[in-house]
């Protein structure tokens, strides 16, 4: 059975859901599961990280290899975290080197 339909069987029964995890993938689009599970959430609290480019706040994952598969496990040597601006710049950047 899919999560999604998990967490609304188990919600739908009266049980208090708490999920995490990432809502894209580190070329900006929706990753998994989590975009279906916000839509049927009651309640959703997007956390933000500190841009490591300019300070702002961050919310997309900036894949710093050349790797392509969607999942790639890794902190800080594979990935940053980075504002709007600062993740279409990289992502521009990245796009002139191929």
């Amino acid at each position: 059975m899919a999560l999604v339909q998990v967490c609304n069987q188990l919600a739908s029964s009266g049980k208090r859901l708490i999920v995490a995890g990432l809502d894209m993938d580190f070329e900006g689009h929706p990753f998994g599961p989590i975009p279906a599970l916000m839509a049927t959430s009651e309640f959703v609290t997007k956390v933000h990280a500190i841009c490591m480019q300019c300070g702002a706040l961050a919310s997309y994952s900036f894949r710093l290899t050349d790797q392509k598969q969607q999942v790639l496990l890794g902190e800080m040597e594979n990935y940053e975290a980075r504002c709007r601006s600062c993740f279409i710049e990289g992502m521009k950047d990245n796009r002139e080197k191929d």
